[in-house]
């Protein structure tokens, strides 16, 4: 082995190592099930992986099959904070794989070790909040400092779905973008790359299928929209792109039915339109929560509007982000779960890719010195005070501060 590859390696260890260190201590503590700290959604998982009832319909049983498998080893508890370790890392490796493939296989590659050092930034980065709350903390009872309600973070390491779902979503996210370029241009029923994609869309839906949603209704409307701007020539091909879908739909009917019907606490479940109904229960200011959300890929749309918006991850990233956007302004829930806002984990999951994809178009335009200077780092400072925010986020949780 090269000793530049040594270093990647070794560089590579130590910053996933890191990572999965801290979460691990974070997740155990969460499962732990402290009265004051270490708050987290994981008491109703807990009961669920030992085959009680939490006292709501949960239909996606990924997670707990695999915690399950762990409980002929250690106790419940532990055997769900180490199956979100083990998601949670796998995501790690997912996405390095990704952005690797996507800044070191062509002629302009990154340095060494950025790849790896940003895999690790993107998934600490967080909303922005007062720089006057950085390494403050109180309690609830002593005047809390408000980071993430009503503005939410791309990493929310209170919800042990969204972090178990998301390497599955990664793979579909990308294998979507690649998928939707070349799915008119390959007269085929059965290719591997559908198949794949197929599969992963399948299991995001059994982990949670906040992710699903969103993604599904956004390739729906593009493939619906260049179906109809062919005058349906494309029939064809919509129909070999989109029996991928099926296994899906089958399965979120039946979440739909099992979770949105009927009666639970004596009130009634369902979907209803609104407008900022549950949002505007979790802050007085949307566009504000909206922006310091998405202030760094809105710089980067800002910048490379026209570069950036020509290439397709970063394009699909936003659009995806729209679907995910239109679901928190118009929808909400009945019944008990009316003050859970779970469109908000669709949205989180829209802001992350949007992280996800700005970083790629950023890294590449700071390699070939495409842009001037200052706007080069005018993005990098964003990104940074992003980063700098999730830091401290995440440093509070580890201290087993209150999500909020």
């Amino acid at each position: 082995m090269k000793k530049r590859d040594i270093r990647r390696t070794v560089f590579f260890s130590l910053l996933f190592g890191a990572y999965v260190g801290m979460t691990f201590f974070l997740f155990h503590e969460q499962c732990m099930l402290y009265e004051n700290s270490y708050s987290s959604d994981n008491v109703a998982y807990i009961s669920e992986i030992q085959g009680m009832s939490s006292g709501g319909e949960i239909s996606y049983p990924v997670m707990f099959w695999i915690a399950e498998l762990f409980c002929f080893f250690m106790t419940p508890n532990n055997a769900l904070a180490v199956t979100l370790t083990c998601l949670n890392g796998l995501t790690f490796c997912v996405l390095i794989y990704w952005l690797d493939r996507l800044l070191n296989r062509g002629e302009e590659k990154c340095p060494d070790g950025w790849v790896s050092l940003l895999t690790f930034s993107l998934l600490v980065v967080s909303m922005l909040f007062p720089f006057h709350y950085i390494g403050r903390y109180r309690s609830l009872e002593e005047g809390f400092l408000i980071r993430y309600l009503g503005t939410f973070s791309p990493n929310p390491f209170h919800n042990a779905t969204y972090l178990a779902a998301r390497p599955f979503a990664v793979v579909t996210f990308f294998l979507a973008v690649e998928l939707l370029q070349t799915y008119e241009q390959k007269d085929a029923w059965l290719r591997k790359e559908t198949v794949l994609f197929s599969a992963m869309l399948l299991l995001t839906t059994l982990t949670k299928p906040s992710f699903t949603l969103i993604l599904a209704g956004t390739c729906g409307v593009i493939m619906l929209w260049r179906l109809f701007r062919s005058r349906f020539k494309g029939m064809k091909a919509f129909w070999q792109f989109g029996i991928a879908f099926l296994p899906t739909f089958i399965v979120m009917i039946y979440q739909y039915f099992g979770m949105f019907t009927g009666e639970v606490y004596g009130s009634e479940n369902g979907i209803v339109w609104s407008f900022l109904t549950a949002w505007r229960d979790k802050t007085g200011n949307v566009p504000r929560a909206i922006l310091l959300a998405t202030a760094f890929p809105l710089s980067v749309l800002l910048f490379q509007r026209k570069k950036g918006l020509k290439a397709p991850l970063f394009r699909f990233a936003w659009q995806l982000f729209g679907t995910a956007l239109f679901t928190m302004v118009f929808l909400t829930e009945k019944g008990y779960r009316a003050g859970h806002m779970n469109f908000a984990w669709g949205y989180m999951y829209g802001l992350f890719f949007l992280f996800v994809t700005g970083a790629v178009v950023l890294v590449r335009e700071t390699v070939r010195r495409g842009q001037p200077v200052w706007q080069l780092l005018t993005q990098w400072l964003l990104f940074g005070v992003h980063l700098v925010c999730g830091a401290d986020y995440l440093c509070v949780l580890l201290r087993g501060g209150f999500y909020y």
